[in-house]
């Protein structure tokens, strides 16, 4: 019988690697960070609109469907130069449909609870995310920004911890040998 050692270990260290360095990264962040990267994120919106309305364009001319192509450019670079030129009011917005979002979902899932036929084991368990959902969309929506920075300090601290750990299994992996 042969034995082998796993010979991916690498990969999840690297991955861990990468959490780890997000994480950091995630709780060095500052609001003028996040606008700067909001801008360039504009910058970049605005450049591919303009290529995918060349695009479309050049569609038009051969005779090709290339209305959507337009309207998806149009859509791009208004989208981009709202970030560019109003990143606050832009994140704002962004945030306040994230919390429109997270209400939607929570009543959805609330909904298939009491729609369920059935026992299963984890109705308390849907209850909760529900409930937590909607709480969070609804924080979303009366202080956006806030929240935001403090939900990003909680996933970077995560994102830290989780690579770390993925770091240390990844030389425990890297010890296990198979049969």
């Amino acid at each position: 019988m042969e034995t082998k050692r796993f010979k991916n270990w690498w990969f999840l260290a690297l991955n861990g690697g990468i959490f780890t360095l997000f994480g950091v990264l995630m709780l060095l962040f500052t609001q003028e960070f996040i606008k700067t990267l909001l801008i360039y994120f504009g910058i970049v919106m605005l450049a591919g609109g303009v290529f995918m309305l060349l695009a479309g364009i050049n569609n038009i001319r051969r005779d090709k469907a290339g209305a959507m192509i337009l309207v998806e450019s149009i859509v791009a670079m208004a989208i981009g130069i709202a970030l560019i030129f109003f990143p606050d009011a832009s994140a704002a917005v962004f945030l306040i449909m994230i919390g429109i979002w997270a209400i939607i979902i929570g009543i959805i899932q609330l909904v298939i609870l009491v729609n369920i036929k059935g026992v299963i084991a984890n109705k308390n368990m849907l209850l909760i995310n529900g409930l937590l959902t909607i709480a969070l969309g609804v924080i979303l929506l009366f202080n956006p920004f806030q929240w935001a920075l403090i939900l990003i300090k909680i996933i970077g601290a995560f994102a830290a911890i989780f690579g770390i750990l993925l770091i240390y299994f990844s030389f425990v992996l890297r010890r296990v040998k198979t049969a």
